[in-house]
Order: structure tokens, then C-alpha cells, then sequence
């Protein structure tokens, strides 16, 4: 498997820090809603993703040396990740469908890796996040 390649997503970085408090999909919307430092919280929303999956932390040890806390949290994965493994699979097509089939990666105890059609957006709810130190 070709070792990962992941981007930060620029939107996410104003949160330094996190903590997922909550997942729900319905059939449509994943909704995965966070809190970052103090009473900072945000809502970040995927619009009919093709998949999500959630692992332990410990399954997905590859990504751990470059692409977790404190070098960001949500990642846009460019090699590497599920999607790669997917496509191996003769009865995956959603590639096949879908020009540019995206990848994220939000980074947690349990992480949640989603394939996406287009990026989510971050909705902030409550407290502004305290900005992030330039890297």
C-alpha cells in the first residue's frame, strides 16, 4: 500500500485542538459536531458522501508521525488512505461514477474517514475558536 499523503483542510485549522462530541447521518448529511478549546463548538457537515467509516486510532497507525494533533485534525487525503483500498476492490465503482471522488480524515480516539463528492463545510456554533499558530 503507498504510504499516506494528506493535506491539512485550511477551514479546519482555526481550531487548534478538539474533540468529537457527536456523529449522525440520515441517510443524506453526515453531521460530525465538535468542540475545540473553551466553549468553542462547530458543526462540520458532508452533503450525501458516497461512505464514512469509523476506526480506532490504533488501525490506522500509518497516518500517525505526520498527519495528527497537533499538525491539524481534519485532512484532505490525497494517497493512501480508504479510498485506495477501496479501489482494489473489483466491485467498487464508485470512482467510476464520480470524476474527483475526495477523501477526508478527521483524527480522533476513533477517527472517521469519509469519501465525499465535494469538501465538507465548518459551521461555528457558540464560541469563536481561538486561532491556530501559523505553522
Amino acid at each position: 500500500m503507498t504510504k499516506p499523503r494528506c493535506k491539512p483542510f485550511q477551514p479546519a485549522l482555526r481550531y487548534a485542538k478538539k474533540a468529537v462530541r457527536s456523529l449522525h447521518y440520515d441517510g443524506s448529511t453526515l453531521v460530525i459536531e465538535i468542540q475545540g478549546d473553551g466553549f468553542a463548538f462547530a458543526r462540520i457537515t458532508f452533503q450525501d458522501p458516497i461512505g464514512f467509516r469509523v476506526l480506532d486510532e490504533r488501525d490506522l497507525c500509518e497516518f500517525w508521525d505526520s498527519y495528527s494533533e497537533p499538525n491539524g485534525w481534519l485532512y484532505e487525503v490525497a494517497e493512501g488512505g480508504w479510498l485506495a483500498l477501496e479501489i482494489q476492490r473489483p466491485l467498487f465503482n464508485s470512482h467510476s461514477f464520480i470524476p474527483r471522488l475526495l477523501e477526508y480524515l478527521i483524527v480522533d480516539d476513533k477517527c472517521i474517514s469519509v469519501l465525499a463528492k465535494e469538501p465538507p463545510t465548518i459551521l461555528d456554533l457558540g464560541a469563536e475558536p481561538k486561532p491556530s499558530p501559523a505553522p
